[in-house]
């Protein structure tokens, strides 16, 4: 297995592989000053794109094929009121811009909802499933606008090749007391420690950086965030303790997964560390 010795500030979490498409080797190194990880090597910037190439990247998907996918989509609608509900009990404002929005689900729900909404989708298979392709944009130089109240960033900024420059951008296009929305993974969740290398918020190579709590809120107040507020995203638990069962080649996955999910909600009730994590910044002005 592909191995880099960590420096003397650093720590490996874990030796894991890519279980969707390549089945190559990486580790996931932690810097200890920083509390952030990253992938180990990162594949070059043109070449990301291939590690993207599966019918089972559910996340730029409409179509139903299974009984899990049906559940994804209940989830999903679910999940796409209770985003509303948050972003309306931060910020007064109109405008809002979903970075990496996929098929512009919260687009098109928020743009239903008196929002001057829009959504940036790199991938073009994406795109064309989107309810509202008139609102999503392959970069942000396309927007017509420059200016929002709201960004938002839904599992997201752990897939960009330079995350900190990305926070500098938003910031910029952020209106006077805008708010940032950052939903990522969180490696310090008991699901995280129970999987180890079959974890799959880890998601090599895809997922070129792993944040905690403490390493985004310290990456967003160096670039002149306030933290406001975090949110457990609790469903995440469940999917990613499947994803993971079925990693380990379990018999049941959904059943153990939804077990191990249970437990991990359970004890992040007291220390806070849930599998997914809602983080709201504050506009520094």
């Amino acid at each position: 297995m592909f191995h880099v010795e960590p420096k003397k500030q650093q720590i490996t979490l874990a030796r894991t592989k890519d279980f969707l498409v390549s089945g190559e080797c990486f580790d996931v190194i932690l810097d200890k000053t920083t509390h952030i990880a990253t992938t180990h090597p990162q594949p070059a910037k043109e070449k990301l794109h291939h590690y993207y190439a599966s019918e089972e990247y559910i996340s730029h998907g409409n179509q139903k094929k299974s009984w899990l996918d049906y559940i994804y989509a209940i989830v999903q609608q679910l999940m796409l009121g209770q985003k509303h509900r948050w972003i309306k009990q931060q910020k007064k404002g109109k405008t809002y811009l979903d970075i990496g929005c996929g098929t512009g689900a919260l687009v098109h729900y928020l743009g239903n909802n008196d929002w001057e909404a829009y959504g940036v989708e790199p991938s073009k298979k994406a795109r064309s499933f989107s309810a509202n392709p008139e609102r999503i944009y392959s970069s942000l130089e396309e927007l017509p606008i420059k200016q929002f109240d709201v960004i938002a960033l839904w599992h997201v900024l752990e897939h960009l090749p330079q995350p900190e420059e990305a926070i500098k951008e938003y910031f910029d296009r952020l209106e006077v007391d805008g708010r940032l929305f950052l939903a990522l993974p969180n490696f310090n969740s008991f699901d995280a420690s129970y999987y180890t290398h079959h974890w799959a918020a880890y998601d090599v190579p895809r997922h070129l950086w792993h944040f905690s709590a403490t390493g985004i809120m310290e990456l967003c107040k160096k670039n002149d965030f306030d933290f406001i507020r975090s949110k457990p995203l609790l469903f995440d638990a469940f999917y990613v303790s499947y994803l993971s069962e079925q990693h380990r080649g379990s018999k049941f996955p959904f059943i153990k997964g939804v077990c191990v999910g249970l437990w991990s909600n359970a004890k992040a009730l007291f220390t806070g560390e849930y599998s997914s994590m809602l983080y709201v910044f504050k506009k520094n002005a």
